[in-house]
């Protein structure tokens, strides 16, 4: 009767919410035991210091308005919004260092470029915003 269906549909609901969740990048980091590595800025200040072009590419995943206001050194603009463009055209043979305004879409993009295969990725933590706020920006 009516308590059997509510039941049922209680079941489905909770079902869905599982199933977002799981979607979520963050999730889906977690319980594949996080297919890339996630750096605070002081970690990518030394990057962006040391590390060789020839096998490193950074990456910045905000949109142009968000980029021409404000960029970090080193960095390549690659839209979120735009990644069916671009995300099988990166090279495979360098670290993909991935960084947005603070942290949710570079993640969304770490995941994606998991999914297609890419396997040394680095996701910061906090974005622009943080690095901003610990070492300022220069103009672009």
């Amino acid at each position: 009767g009516r308590r059997r269906r509510r039941a049922r549909a209680r079941a489905r609901m909770r079902d869905d919410v599982e199933a977002v969740a799981r979607a979520t990048p963050r999730a889906r980091a977690f319980a594949a035991g996080a297919p890339w590595a996630n750096i605070d800025v002081s970690a990518l200040k030394d990057m962006l210091e040391s590390a060789s072009d020839d096998d490193t590419m950074f990456v910045d995943v905000r949109e142009r308005d968000e980029w021409d206001a404000a960029r970090l050194p080193r960095f390549e603009l690659k839209p979120l919004s735009a990644a069916g463009e671009w995300l099988e055209t990166l090279p495979r043979d360098k670290k993909l260092v991935v960084v947005c305004k603070g942290g949710v879409r570079s993640e969304k993009a770490c995941a994606a470029l998991a999914q297609c295969g890419y396997d040394d990725l680095v996701n910061v933590e906090g974005g622009i915003m943080t690095y901003a706020q610990a070492y300022g920006l220069p103009a672009p």
